[in-house]
This record gives structure tokens, C-alpha cells and sequence, in this order.
């Protein structure tokens, strides 16, 4: 059968204020609610030494619940935002020894074999937990809530499970938004796309902090219509942005958080470059909440320019490791910054779960189909139209008879961004010259942000008053010359460049 589901994760847990705040909201809005049901569930989860299941994507489990057993496969299905939508297969057992010949023969992939893997196969981990259940009944349609709070283990290392899971047992897929709504505006949650298995496996192998990098162009086939267009980037940028928040709450790398920067970017660029074609409330409501919320994270520039100062590989190492007391300020300034902003709060505030609602109901109400109408046309109808209009922006922004400085790098940024950010949305429309054509624009970009370095860096010298640092104003001055020649070079490249669409 298949499951669709909404999950959040909470900060501890969160049952009491669920049947004591959250229960009475969803009454007071005509919602039934069901009596609490309360169950003890230990769950070992396996599989071959290989890991075929992790590589198929594949979760198989053994549940057991006072005394009865039951095998569930799960396969990787489809994530919008944090719906899940999948197939599962449940078998109940006579004890807790696992059977995968139990299950139909199509339910697994080609290449796995239920009866040979049966013979390998190994518990990998555990999930222990006390789950909390409610039905809520809103006309036709039930949603399952439940409240899930207990650890994953490996036997050697643990973590813990706090999390809300929203399951729609039948009818209207919408009431799941409605009641998440109610739960957002109540309790501080985060929407999630990582399942107890994805969870526990992390648990077995480690997660290494390393950030996944977006791909150098969207990539869309020349007849995707507007929406699937539009769909397929909004997607990216949530999927992205969810990776990182997660990445940085299990890792605390610092580096994550420039990616959560750039999916933000990302996901406002998706929507205000759609909007005029795919016109309705629902859009225009997302796009002004996106502007309001990026400012909340716009001190990451900071945190990235101070990121640039104190990397080894940057081209500020060399100078600043002759000034030890200088570095230590750099990086207490650096743990200022996190500490005073607090990302993890920002991950759980309401208007940030929020946005990944909104865009999530919107993938699957599309709402724009009773209020525009060329929702079906090719993008690539629009696609060249809307990147002429951020390239001329760009050329009145820096004519090439203008000697560009400083301060005239830092004023363009913005455009110079959502031009290429349109253009990495577009550009696998037309042909392989794009890369040739927004190489000089992306150098440029670069330099702004090592130009905006090295400006903090005169900022932060000039406030310490030190003499000791009286060279480095010298060496700030060379460096900010010499960026800028390259800059300007650059950017008579890139004005010659012949446009590719």
C-alpha cells in the first residue's frame, strides 16, 4: 500500500504540549481528535553486509509491540519538501526472526533476490521508542498524528528520536497541511525528509561534514512546460536547504550554513522569476514571505567573509599566520557570530517551517491551474526573454566605459547574482556555451565576495587600533589593487562574450 506522510522533527519531547495545546487548536477548528493510544516500539532494522536495501533505498525493519511482531519494507518513493510518498508492505510474523520470502516477488527491485538475501542478512541497528497516536477526523478524510520519542541505537553509539508524523489514512490530502499548520504555530518544529532508517544508517557509518554542492546547471529537457519547470527548481532549492539544516544540526559545520544561504537565494530567485506566468495568491504570498525571511540570514556574509579570512587555503593565509593574536580574534568573531544568531533556532522557528510548508501544499495543489493559463506553454518560450532582461540589467549596472571600484562591486552584487541564478535555472535549455559565457560572471562573483574579505579584514584591523597590525593595511591596499585589475579584466571578457540563448 502506499504511505504518504509529513514529518517533523522537535527539539525534545514534545507529547504533553501536543494534548495540552495542540488538541484543544485542532477541536476549536472542527476538528475530531481521537483518544490518545500509547505503544512501546522496539524496531531492529537489517540488512546484508553489503548494505543492498541502503543502496536500493530500501528500509526494512522488525517491529515488535507487547509481544506481537511485524516486517515492513519500505522503498524510496518520492519526497516533495518533507511529504513523503511511498510504497510499504506489511507482514505480521510469529516472532521476531525476519522473512523476506513472505513478501510478493514484485515488490522488490530488479537484481535483488528475496531468498538469497534472506540468508545474509544482519541487524545493522535499533530504534526504540514510545509512540503517542491520534486520529484526526475531518470530514471524509483521517489523518494519523503520531509522537515518536525514544533514541536509535547501534548498541555502541545512540541519538535521540523526537519527531511528529502525519499520516493520511484516507481522503483529502490537504487536511495533512491544515493540521501541520495548527502544529507549526504552536510548537517549534522542522520539517524533515530524513526517515528512521536514512537516520539510523547515519548512525552506523558516521556522517561526514562535507557539503553537497549544487550542479552547475538545472538540468531540463528543451519541451518541459513552465510548471514542471518551476516545480522541479523549487524542489531542488528545499531539497537542498533541508540536506544542510540537517547536516548542520548533526555536524555543526559551519560550512553548511552557506549552503542554507544559497538554497534561500535559490528558492526566491525560483519563485520571483515564475511568478508573472504562474500568477496566483498562493505564489505572490510565498514570495513576499521569502523577502522578509532572508534577511534573517543575511549576516551569513559576514560569517562567510570571516570563514575566507581564517582558511589555510585562502588567499589571506599567508599574511594573516604571522599574526597569531589577529587569527584568534578572527575566529572569535566568527563563534560570536553563530552563538548571538543561533542557527538551530532559526531551523525550528515557525515562519522558516512554515516557507517549506507553503512550498510543499503548493507542489501538490498547484493552484495556479484556476488562475493562469500558460501554465503548460515551454519554458523555453519564456526562457529567452527573461534571460535578455537580467543580462541588459547587468550591462547598465557596469558599462564597459566605467572604471569599476570597490564599493561600484559591492552595489551589483545582488543583480549579478539573481542573473546567474536565472541563468542556472535556464541555461540547460540552450547550448553547451553557457558555461564559456557565465565563466568570466561567476570569476567576478568570487571576487566580490574576497573584495568584501578583505574590507571587513580593514574594518576589523581599524577597530583594533593595534600597530602591530599597521602592515597589514598596506598589504589589504595591494590586494584590494590587484583583485580589482582582475576584476576589471574579467569583466571585459565577459562583456565581449557572445549570449548562448
Amino acid at each position: 500500500m502506499a504511505e504518504i506522510e509529513l514529518k517533523f522533527v522537535t527539539r525534545q519531547d514534545s507529547t504533553e504540549d501536543f494534548t495540552t495545546k495542540v488538541i484543544p487548536a485542532l477541536t476549536q477548528l472542527g476538528m475530531s481528535v481521537s483518544q490518545p493510544q500509547v505503544m512501546h516500539l522496539q524496531n531492529d532494522y537489517y540488512d546484508t553486509r553489503e548494505h543492498d536495501f541502503q543502496q536500493h533505498k530500501i528500509g526494512f525493519r522488525v517491529r515488535g509491540n507487547n509481544g506481537t511482531f511485524e516486517q515492513t519494507l519500505k522503498t524510496q518513493g518520492i519526497v516533495r519538501g518533507g511529504l513523503h510518498e511511498r510504497a510499504e508492505y506489511n507482514i505480521p510474523l510469529d516472532n521476531d526472526t525476519p522473512d523476506l520470502r513472505l513478501f510478493d516477488a514484485q515488490v522488490w527491485p530488479r537484481g535483488l533476490e528475496p531468498a538469497a538475501l534472506n540468508a545474509v542478512l544482519e541487524r545493522q541497528f535499533s530504534t526504540n521508542f514510545t509512540r503517542t497516536a491520534v486520529d484526526v477526523t475531518v470530514g471524509d478524510s483521517v489523518v494519523e498524528v503520531v509522537m515518536d520519542n525514544g533514541e536509535a541505537t547501534t548498541g555502541k553509539t545512540q541519538s535521540p528520536i523526537c519527531e511528529i508524523e502525519l499520516e493520511l489514512k484516507r481522503g483529502d490530502l490537504r487536511v495533512i497541511f491544515d493540521i501541520a499548520e495548527v502544529i507549526n504555530s504552536i510548537l517549534p518544529v522542522r520539517v524533515s525528509d530524513v526517515s528512521k532508517a536514512a537516520q539510523g544508517y547515519e548512525l552506523l557509518n558516521g556522517i561526514a561534514p562535507t557539503a553537497r554542492h549544487l550542479p552547475d546547471f538545472l538540468s531540463l529537457h528543451t519541451d518541459v512546460s513552465t510548471e514542471k519547470a518551476f516545480i522541479k527548481s523549487v524542489q531542488v532549492a528545499v531539497q537542498h536547504w533541508q540536506h544542510h539544516e540537517h547536516m548542520f544540526i548533526q555536524t555543526g559545520s559551519v560550512k553548511m550554513l552557506g549552503e542554507v544561504m544559497n538554497s534561500l537565494r535559490l528558492l526566491l530567485q525560483a519563485v520571483s522569476l515564475y511568478l508573472p506566468v504562474l500568477q496566483c495568491n498562493q505564489l505572490l504570498e510565498l514570495h513576499q514571505q521569502l523577502m522578509k525571511y532572508l534577511p534573517q540570514w543575511q549576516w551569513q556574509d559576514d560569517l562567510q567573509s570571516l570563514r575566507t579570512l581564517v582558511s589555510k587555503k585562502s588567499m589571506f593565509a599567508k599574511c594573516l599566520t604571522r599574526h597569531g593574536s589577529l587569527q584568534s580574534y578572527l575566529q572569535g568573531r566568527k563563534a560570536g557570530l553563530i552563538h548571538a544568531h543561533d542557527p538551530e533556532s532559526l531551523f525550528f522557528a515557525t515562519v522558516s517551517t512554515d516557507i517549506k510548508l507553503r512550498v510543499t501544499r503548493l507542489l501538490v495543489e498547484k493552484p495556479w491551474r484556476e488562475q493562469a493559463n500558460n501554465v503548460d506553454m515551454p519554458v523555453l518560450e519564456h526562457a529567452k526573454g527573461w534571460l535578455t532582461q537580467g543580462w541588459q540589467t547587468v550591462q547598465q549596472s557596469m558599462p564597459t566605459g566605467r572604471i569599476m571600484a570597490p564599493a561600484n562591486y559591492e552595489s551589483i552584487e545582488i543583480v549579478l547574482r539573481q542573473t546567474l541564478w536565472n541563468g542556472f535555472l535556464l541555461a540547460s535549455l540552450f547550448n553547451n556555451e553557457s558555461e564559456r559565457f557565465r565563466a568570466p560572471w561567476l570569476d567576478i562573483l568570487t571576487g566580490i565576495e574576497e573584495l568584501k574579505a578583505l574590507m571587513m579584514l580593514q574594518a576589523l584591523v581599524d577597530e583594533a587600533a593595534d600597530e602591530e597590525f599597521a602592515a597589514i593595511h598596506d598589504w589589504i591596499k595591494e590586494k584590494t589593487s590587484s583583485l580589482i585589475k582582475v576584476m576589471e579584466r574579467t569583466r571585459q571578457v565577459g562583456m565581449q562574450g557572445d549570449i548562448y540563448w
